[in-house]
């Protein structure tokens, strides 16, 4: 059993997913997500940036 089950919710759904295949995929998905996040300091000079030119 996985100690890493994903949590998707959606509208009108939600769903937990176990089965190892899903899990593997959304771990993928959440890895390339995360790899590509702005860290907390350049999320804040982004946000500041786009406050000045409103």
């Amino acid at each position: 059993m996985y100690s890493t089950l994903p949590y998707v919710e959606a509208r009108n759904d939600s769903r937990i997913f176990s089965e190892r295949r899903s899990v593997r995929e959304y771990e993928e998905q959440y890895g390339i997500l995360r790899a590509q996040a702005l860290t907390p300091r350049e999320s804040l000079g982004l946000l500041e940036k786009m406050l000045g030119e409103l």
